[in-house]
């Protein structure tokens, strides 16, 4: 949703500061460091009537208090601005994923080499028959198949991989199993490896499908398919699927640094939520069919529909649907020809939340990519495709669709070379067309679409007889600075195709900027070819990127690039072109750059979305709300709120790390999956509420103070919560005066406070020492509790120190009493549910073994038994 706000003021007066001083009830406004008003309604939903209160405060010290009205309008696209909230996992400085291990994990190696350990071979070393040696069998001597010198053969590791996945039969366990396929082999009937419902066990710890060894990627013939029942957190990184991948249902799944290629399997993903595609080749997929003697259909690489949070980055794309010696009547005599049903990349208009950044989409049958949902799309290059890309909002006339999909952001993409290939059988669609938006108030900024044939190459000019738009608006955009320079072939061209918008200072320059010019220097030749490029950056030849090729294309068109990288300060400030709420939109920062290592940020109280994976030395929300959605965001030194309160949320696989927190202001932290962690010593004012996820309260070394009016509320049985590190160092929560801890239970009862293996470091468990002081309240919510007479380990800890001020029972009854065992001698607090009378009796009880503990009156002051200005609540 875009809003647009423009007050008068004193203009006699200079305005020296401007204060919010009560907010709207929907969307966020702010202040811009130009006393600027920014009103950003992305991620609501609402439409109507909205007002907020401000306080101006001039140079000479007056001050004056304002409010300001407004009607928010219903946005022109049903979905509004997507969010970017898709599944991604950290990276390493290599660019690598980071992928974690739960708790139960177990590695398959699988090798395709003589050397793999069949079954007649394990049974030989065992002194059984072969018949024993099955995938049961095989998970109680892990020995099998747990290393690469033990890897096994096919269908051993299979029958393995299926007991892990199925230890009981019919119903899947949830694990972090990792299943490794060396390199430089081809896998043939390796069958189904996500079966029916498998799930990794959490979005941190997921299925891991990879590889290991030397040579190429190890190929996978057979389709990989997640059907009949949703699958969800699952990573394939490092194969070639030859069969393809299918997804009819499922939840957070990525396909990294993956190849297909060469064969009939596509990457069709329908009915899921949360998909990544990155770092990964798609080329020269062929899946046509034949009758009469003619070919019908080609194939297009990754098509996806009823699909939100798709991310798709740092991908080739190129030479799909189509074969270079096709005949263009479509005999069988000739190659697959291409087809205007064919493309790179087929996005329905169903689709949502969608990125693509830093993609090379090239030579595709017809489109190279149909956005046909709405998109952020940046930094991407489109070369040599029929039609380069296209942008709908969700409009598709024929089903009787108007605009439901997003708005769309197109910003530093290069279009160039608009492919002519013809045909006489069937429907050739568009030949040579740039750009077609039929999305409404879409933003075009900093594009360029640039010569449609080689200018260097007569016959290719005289070739291409057809020549469509450059860039084709059939609805209204809100900004658009394209440059269009030279799209013109050997027959009639539209003078808009032609023009160069009065952009282009230097034509001789831009005349050389060309796509094969690029390719020449690149491959070290006099001359070269689009198609010789391609394959070279597919084999590896050439280490070229989309944004290499986009570099070279702005420095010819005089394009000046999106910061220069050498900021160290970074000021969030919402940009009306754009969503306003996105950390990975550089048009949001002062700079036009995103933060990067090292660096600072100031949020300015803004609402952001994170994704990325990113190590900040200080970060200021300035009162704002910052929502981790994927990766993982840290703060070496220090983390603030400046002006007011301030909140940070995880979700799904977003983490957020901080070393500690001193401020004043309140700190609301909501973990409501990923992971938070504290590496240092949090002693300002905060509120936590962990509902599912990972809090890391303290890890080796660092401290969590739940202070003076702080609280710490654990809600329901699915949070881990508690301590882990590198090392033994001390990890402690403390308790102090005045704070409040609440467990909150729910249906399956309650989490606990303990060490636990997160999974962050490559160890089996938790080395830290640690330790939880009781202080203030302890309150106790079994509201939604409905687990019946049971006990429930509240706290389990190395250490457990102090005393409570006051208990507060909520919604005990129901013919239940409890029991709150504090117990020093094993260091935990229980819960202990029984039948009762209804009356919710309570018993306080502070246990100490009998034979090593010294008589209660000397234990008072040290462990903390009630004492007689203790308050115990019923409620």
């Amino acid at each position: 949703m875009r809003s647009t706000l423009r007050r008068t003021f004193d203009a006699t007066q200079n305005i020296a500061s401007i204060q919010i001083t009560n907010g709207p009830a929907h969307g966020n406004v702010t202040v811009n460091p130009d006393n600027t008003l920014a009103l950003v309604m992305s991620g609501s939903d609402y439409s109507g009537a909205l007002s907020f209160d401000f306080k101006i405060t001039y140079a000479n010290g007056t001050t004056e208090t304002r409010s300001a009205a407004l009607d928010v309008a219903a946005p022109e696209q049903d979905a509004g601005w997507g969010e970017g909230k898709h599944y991604m996992l950290e990276t390493d400085a290599q660019g690598d994923l980071v992928v974690e291990t739960g708790d139960n994990h177990r590695k398959v190696y699988v090798s395709g080499s003589d050397g793999a350990l069949t079954a007649a071979d394990i049974a030989a070393r065992e002194g059984v028959s072969e018949g024993t040696v099955t995938g049961k069998w095989l998970m109680d001597h892990p020995e099998y198949g747990g290393s690469e010198d033990m890897a096994l053969a096919t269908d051993v590791g299979m029958d393995l991989w299926d007991a892990l996945l199925y230890p009981s039969g019919g119903t899947p366990t949830i694990a972090s199993h990792w299943l490794m396929f060396e390199k430089g082999y081809t896998y043939e009937n390796a069958g189904r490896l996500i079966g029916v419902a498998a799930s990794g066990e959490s979005p941190l710890h997921p299925l891991y499908v990879s590889s290991w060894g030397e040579g190429d990627r190890p190929v996978l013939t057979d389709p990989i398919k997640i059907y009949q029942l949703e699958s969800q957190n699952v990573v394939f990184d490092d194969i070639a699927p030859q069969g393809g991948i299918l997804s009819l249902g499922g939840e957070n799944i990525i396909v990294n640094n993956s190849q297909v290629s060469d064969g009939g399997g596509i990457i069709n993903i329908q009915n899921t939520e949360g998909f990544t595609l990155r770092d990964s080749d798609l080329s020269h997929i062929l899946n046509p069919a034949q009758t009469d003697g003619y070919w019908s259909g080609g194939g297009t690489a990754f098509f996806s529909t009823n699909t939100t949070g798709i991310l798709m980055e740092g991908n080739i794309i190129h030479h799909n649907g189509w074969e270079d010696d096709y005949l263009p009547d479509g005999s069988t005599e000739g190659g697959v020809p291409p087809t205007m049903f064919s493309h790179g990349v087929y996005l329905q208009n169903d689709t949502s939340d969608v990125t693509a950044r830093d993609n090379i989409i090239s030579q595709a049958s017809s489109v190279g990519v149909q956005f046909r949902g709405g998109a952020f799309i940046e930094d991407n290059v489109f070369v040599d495709n029929n039609v380069a890309v296209n942008m709908m909002g969700g409009i598709y006339e024929s089903q009787g669709d108007g605009p439901i999909g997003n708005f769309t952001f197109f910003t530093d993409n290069v279009v160039t070379s608009g492919a002519h290939k013809e045909w006489t059988h069937g429907a050739v669609g568009g030949r040579t067309l740039g750009v077609e938006v039929k999305a409404i108030d879409t933003t075009l900024l900093d594009n360029i679409i640039a010569h449609l044939a080689d200018p260097d190459n007569p016959e290719e000019l005289a070739r291409k007889t057809v020549t469509h738009d450059a860039l084709q608006i059939r609805n209204e955009t809100v900004y658009d600075d394209t440059i269009i320079y030279n799209w013109a072939g050997g027959g009639w061209v539209s003078p808009s195709s032609v023009t160069d918008n009065g952009k282009v200072t230097d034509t001789d320059l831009a005349d050389q900027t060309t796509i094969q010019r690029f390719a020449a220097e690149v491959l070290g030749q006099d001359k070269a070819t689009i198609a010789e490029l391609m394959e070279a950056i597919l084999a590896d030849e050439v280490d070229v990127t989309a944004d290499d090729i986009i570099a070279y294309f702005q420095n010819g068109f005089g394009v000046e690039a999106s910061g220069n990288g050498s900021a160290t300060s970074h000021r969030f400030i919402p940009n009306a072109l754009a969503d306003g709420i996105r950390w990975d939109n550089r048009i949001n920062w002062n700079n036009e750059e995103l933060p990067d290592n090292g660096d600072r940020v100031d949020l300015g109280g803004n609402h952001v979305q994170y994704g990325g994976t990113t190590q900040l030395d200080d970060l200021d929300l300035g009162g704002g709300a910052l929502y981790v959605n994927s990766g993982k965001l840290s703060v070496e030194d220090t983390l603030a709120s400046s002006g007011d309160a301030g909140l940070i949320q995880t979700i799904n696989a977003g983490q957020f790390w901080t070393d500690g927190y001193a401020g004043n202001q309140v700190l609301t932290l909501q973990v409501d999956g990923g992971r938070f962690a504290n590496t240092g010593d949090v002693t300002g004012k905060t509120l936590l509420q962990a509902t599912d996820g990972q809090t890391l309260l303290a890890t080796s070394g660092a401290t969590y103070k739940v202070t003076n009016g702080s609280q710490l509320i654990i809600d329901g049985s699915d949070a881990r919560i508690g301590f882990d590190g590198a090392s033994s160092g001390d990890a402690k929560l403390q308790m102090q005066n005045g704070s409040t801890l609440t467990f909150k239970g729910d249906a399956d009862g309650f989490s606990t406070i303990e060490e636990f293996r997160s999974g962050a470091w490559d160890q089996a468990g938790s080395p830290v020492k640690s330790s939880v002081t009781l202080d203030g309240t302890l309150r106790i919510d079994l509201s939604d509790y409905d687990g019946g007479a049971g006990s429930h380990t509240l706290i389990a800890v190395d250490e457990l120190l102090g005393q409570l001020d006051k208990i507060e029972f909520i919604g005990l009854g129901n013919g239940l009493d409890a029991d709150l065992v504090v117990d020093h001698a094993t260091d935990t607090v229980r819960l202990d549910i029984s039948s009762g009378s209804g009356q919710g009796v309570t018993d306080i009880i502070d246990n100490v073994a009998p034979a090593v503990g010294p008589v209660v009156s000397d234990l008072t002051d040290d462990i903390g038994l009630p004492t007689e200005d203790q308050v115990w609540l019923l409620s």
